[in-house]
Formats: structure tokens, C-alpha cells, sequence
């Protein structure tokens, strides 16, 4: 069991907003295959300028990232399975910050 800590690229917002359709029906495709145990987005810090946005759509909440838990036989497969993901490959989330560990 390994978790993902995705923080988001400072100026990610238009980006996520454009390719969350993807990366939402990859989801789901790994929660039905039993990979995906829980995964969500988080709120940036107070004061953010994310939450005045016109990006965010009406009604929502900015995110500054993802964090996910998940289901891989080990490391090598869950930093591939994140590597593969849209928010990855689309610079959505922060290469240099992302962290992956697996649970005990």
C-alpha cells in the first residue's frame, strides 16, 4: 500500500482545470481495477490566491494537489503509475515535490 503526495505547480490551475476529465476517468478505471484505495485533492494554505481565481469553477474549491493512496505490487510500479497520470505528464503537478512512500 503506498501513498502520493502531489503538491500542484504554482501556476497549475488553468492546467488541472483542463485536463481533470482525464485524470478523473483514470481514476475511476484504477478504483474499479481495486488500485486506487482513496484519493482526493487539498486545499491550499489560508490566504492563497487560489481560492479567488476565475478558474475555479462556481461553486468549488481550489486544490494545491493530490494525495492518493493505492494498491502496487512496489515502488518502481506506483512512481509509474503516477509518471503516467495526466496531472504528471500535462506539468499539473510539482516534479520536484511530489513524494511517494509506501505504508508498513
Amino acid at each position: 500500500l503506498f501513498f502520493a503526495f502531489c503538491p500542484d505547480q504554482p501556476d497549475a490551475l488553468e492546467r488541472r482545470m483542463k485536463v481533470r476529465a482525464q485524470h478523473w476517468a483514470r481514476a475511476s478505471e484504477d478504483k474499479k481495477e481495486g488500485i486506487l484505495f482513496f484519493g482526493l485533492g487539498y486545499l491550499p494554505p489560508a490566504g492563497s490566491p487560489l481560492f479567488n481565481s476565475p478558474l475555479v469553477p462556481a461553486g468549488k474549491q481550489p486544490m494545491a494537489g493530490s494525495f492518493m493512496i493505492m494498491r502496487q505490487p512496489d515502488m518502481d510500479a506506483m512512481w509509474k503509475r503516477i509518471k503516467d497520470d495526466v496531472y504528471w505528464t500535462a506539468g499539473v503537478w510539482d516534479r520536484e515535490t511530489t513524494q511517494v512512500g509506501e505504508f508498513i
